[in-house]
């Protein structure tokens, strides 16, 4: 082998070394149950993720906010931030309350020890589950639970919606 060659296959090994820890780095910094934190500038809450007290989803003029009182609130605001309007909420009340978006498709309001006290149904039980599920916050007052396949499929089903409840493929709303 030349120098050349040993050079090259030398510089690619090490390239190739930096590219798996570079990759082991990230998926160790990013294991764990992710939090959206307080002042985070976000529009979605994916599968396994929480909306701790004081956080929020923020898009356009529509926030969903996991309020200090423990009520999970969506509110819209009119021009120029002002007169925020109450569109939705959980009606859940306790210090330390926390939105989980679990793996199984479910949002659920719960006490600091895990307990539910809300829960949108979309676990797969009730709804067609699919491998990523989020919330998302869309201006005009929107929040809606959506669920995808893993994939680069370019479509999504609504499950459930702030306005509407419940949505098809989910079981009925009257329970």
């Amino acid at each position: 082998m030349t120098t050349r060659a040993h050079h090259s296959v030398t510089a690619r090994a090490a390239s190739l070394t930096a590219s798996v820890l570079l990759a082991a780095t990230g998926l160790l910094a990013t294991s764990g149950a992710a939090h959206a934190e307080p002042n985070a500038a976000r529009s979605a809450l994916s599968t396994g993720e929480t909306l701790s007290p004081g956080a929020s989803l923020n898009s356009g003029d529509t926030r969903l906010v996991m309020q200090h009182d423990g009520d999970l609130a969506l509110y819209t605001t009119g021009t120029g931030g002002t007169d925020p309007q109450l569109r939705w909420h959980s009606g859940t009340t306790g210090e330390g309350n926390r939105a989980v978006m679990q793996d199984n498709g479910n949002l659920v309001v719960t006490t600091q020890d895990g307990k539910s006290l809300w829960e949108s149904r979309t676990d797969s039980k009730d709804c067609l589950h699919l491998p990523v599920t989020k919330v998302t916050v869309g201006s005009g007052g929107d929040m809606s639970i959506l669920t995808m396949p893993d994939s680069e499929a370019p479509y999504v089903i609504r499950l459930w919606s702030s306005s509407l409840g419940l949505q098809f493929p989910c079981g009925s709303t009257a329970r």
